[in-house]
């Protein structure tokens, strides 16, 4: 489909109009088209604006190019930084590149936004405007000219400049593009970066008061270009086509799997898997919940409503979340040789064992911190380590309110953490586990700037030798072993069997973290890479929604983490309407085997349903089709799906098969 979208600079390129023949789209005549940050080291985030330089246009074609040889911020402090910007208009997109050469002698060139999609009107009624962002595996945010709203920091930030709302990629955003609905028209903004840099999508409106209300929309990127230095950023790209999010999806994966992501085929056993029972022997605090001869009965409890995996946590002598990196088996737990023992006792019984690893964190109490966190450790912009406090505890309040336990973050450029990452791989595969998990390596993506890190001076480039030592550690597995590692996105999603989830979209509901299960919209990652074998996430005991959390799950074809009590004290079978209702969800789910477990999630099918049933489309290697349904509301209901008819009981859930 063409591109409708129309981009004109005026001469000075200070002046920009965005256009689309036959809608009301219009911006504000000073509204901005690009906006960069820079520093010097003691004054930071100074920001230019496009608006107020002075620059020059050339045409060539459907090539135009825009060059500014000196640069000014908010405050007219004029900075020796080059910058030059092209649009290439081609049939359905326009392409937006940009380079910076830098010659100012204290300067650096810290973030550019560009294109900087500012409009005071879209295509229709501003509340009837939707905003799609890949927050997790997607979220459908109504109004976002109302929404953003509650963004607001109150001082934290210039809300008095602009409302930002933003989110990070890889973390939590999963994927590097997002969109806005308006009436017919779908507009597509994706970031097209093979090396899956860190970066941020930008969403903002007008500050309090505003005269005129406006939505701005951009991607924000970190060259962090020093004195001296030039440098080439990553294309940004923008269609405006009739349509829908479909268009997003399809332009964006398009690109992702002609470049970074060449997804591995998961082991049999992993596509076929129903979930896990997360399983923490020793825990934090050092209390011992199950030893390794346990795990057998634990497995066989689990069997019993349809799960064939244990995920173990807390196998060493450090205690769960302690020691990192350095893993010695607990002798109270067994020893080696019980481990193993229990590894092959459930395999014997048919089910999988995954072995635990953390892949990010360094206890600050451990020998490798104490030896190597000078070269290992990621650090941030005033040069620290990044750290996390963990609070986790048993009974008492002082863990609770004070911690007790220190990590700094492993920067995945370090030669030194990749070394202890194979090595500690080698380590777990000696007990014949089933799988290796390497926790928290799809997230925890901050910037580094460790220059002495295979990124050098480029903070934001971290997630391309991630997925390089993934790879490396794929290759150690034996042919029926596989690895997984924790958080979605689509930058690690490729290079591993399979991912714990733990992302919007994946939990249903975390009050803890201001999940709202309105906006989920887990069709936005599911489509655009159906093939991830990825879990559900925080459903930890039968309380309220824990069937609404299940069901979630089922429609959106995520494999089931089950962690009772945050997996302590019992396992599935204590809790009987969890095991019970679970059971008949993977019933289901196997009665569906080929659409779920060997089919691919693609929503392509346009159906005219109430706003409270749920519904997502798979297709099987055949070509045969199924809907998998949820009624969240609290009556029964009687569907039509293209000529079958469906009764849906309160909160229920069950599919519908056209071949």
């Amino acid at each position: 489909m063409k591109n409708q979208l129309r981009f004109l600079v005026n001469e000075q390129a200070n002046r920009v109009t965005w256009s689309c023949a036959g809608t009301p789209l219009a911006n504000r005549p000073d509204a901005d088209f690009w906006r960069l940050m820079a520093d010097d080291g003691y004054y930071l985030d100074m920001q230019i604006k496009s608006s107020q330089q002075e620059g020059t246009v050339t045409r060539d074609g459907n090539v135009t190019t825009i060059h500014y040889d000196r640069l000014a911020t908010d405050s007219g402090r004029v900075l020796n930084i080059e910058l030059t910007l092209t649009v290439t208009a081609l049939e359905d997109r326009l392409l937006f590149d940009s380079r910076i050469d830098n010659h100012d002698e204290k300067a650096r060139a810290d973030e550019l936004q560009y294109p900087y999609f500012e409009v005071t009107q879209i295509c229709g009624k501003q509340e009837d405007d939707i905003l799609l962002r890949p927050n997790g595996l997607g979220e459908r945010i109504e109004n976002p000219w109302e929404a953003i709203k509650d963004s607001h920091t109150e001082y934290m930030a210039a809300d008095y400049y602009d409302i930002k709302s933003t989110l990070s990629y890889p973390r939590p955003a999963t994927m590097s593009w997002m969109g806005l609905q308006s009436g017919k028209h779908f507009i597509y903004l994706g970031r097209h970066d093979e090396r899956t840099r860190l970066c941020c999508l930008l969403n903002a409106i007008a500050p309090r008061g505003a005269k005129v209300p406006y939505l701005a929309s951009s991607i924000c990127q970190y060259p962090f270009v020093r004195p001296a230095e030039t440098l080439i950023l990553p294309r940004v790209v923008m269609s405006m086509q009739e349509g829908d999010w479909r268009i997003g999806s399809d332009i964006y994966g398009e690109f992702a799997r002609s470049t970074f992501y060449h997804p591995i085929k998961p082991r049999e056993w992993v596509q076929n898997m129903t979930g896990w029972q997360r399983i923490i022997l020793r825990h934090q605090f050092g209390e011992i919940y199950w030893k390794f001869e346990d795990l057998p009965q634990l497995y066989l409890d689990g069997k019993e409503s349809g799960l064939d995996t244990l995920m173990v946590f807390g196998w060493w002598k450090g205690r769960f979340d302690n020691g990192y990196p350095h893993y010695e088996v607990d002798e109270e737990l067994g020893g080696e040789e019980g481990l193993k023992k229990a590894i092959a006792k459930v395999k014997e019984l048919g089910g999988n064992v995954i072995l635990y690893n953390n892949g990010i964190l360094i206890d600050k109490k451990s020998d490798f911190y104490k030896e190597h966190a000078a070269e290992a450790a990621r650090i941030d912009i005033d040069g620290n380590e990044y750290t996390d406090h963990y609070k986790f505890s048993n009974n008492g309040t002082v863990l609770t309110n004070y911690g007790y336990k220190t990590f700094v973050d492993a920067c995945q450029a370090s030669t030194a953490w990749r070394d202890v990452m194979v090595k500690n791989g080698k380590q777990k595969l000696s007990f014949d586990p089933s799988s290796i998990f390497y926790d928290q390596v799809g997230g925890r993506c901050y910037l580094c700037f460790n220059p002495n890190h295979r990124h050098g001076y480029r903070p934001d480039d971290e997630m391309v030798y991630r997925r390089e030592n993934l790879r490396e550690i794929h290759s150690l597995l034996g042919p029926d072993q596989a690895l997984g590692t924790e958080v979605t996105n689509d930058s690690i999603g490729g290079e591993v069997d399979y991912l714990h989830g733990s992302d919007f979209g994946t939990s249903y509901y975390f009050k803890k973290r201001g999940y709202r299960p309105e906006r989920h919209f887990v069709a936005m990652f599911r489509r655009t890479f159906p093939e991830i074998v990825m879990s559900n996430r925080h459903m930890h005991d039968d309380g309220p929604l824990f069937r609404e959390a299940l069901n979630h799950a089922f429609v959106s074809g995520l494999r089931y983490d089950v962690a009772i009590y945050r997996s302590r004290k019992i396992g599935v079978k204590q809790m009987p309407k969890y095991a019970s209702y679970l059971g008949e969800l993977l019933a289901l789910k196997e009665k569906y085997h080929k659409y779920f477990y060997h089919g691919k999630f693609v929503c392509n099918t346009d159906l005219d349903l109430p706003a409270y049933i749920t519904c997502n489309e798979y297709e099987a290697e055949d070509g045969d089709r199924m809907f998998a349904l949820w009624n969240r509301s609290e009556a029964p209901i009687t569907l039509e799906i293209l000529g079958q008819t469906v009764t849906l009981d309160a909160n229920s859930v069950d599919c519908v098969e056209v071949k």
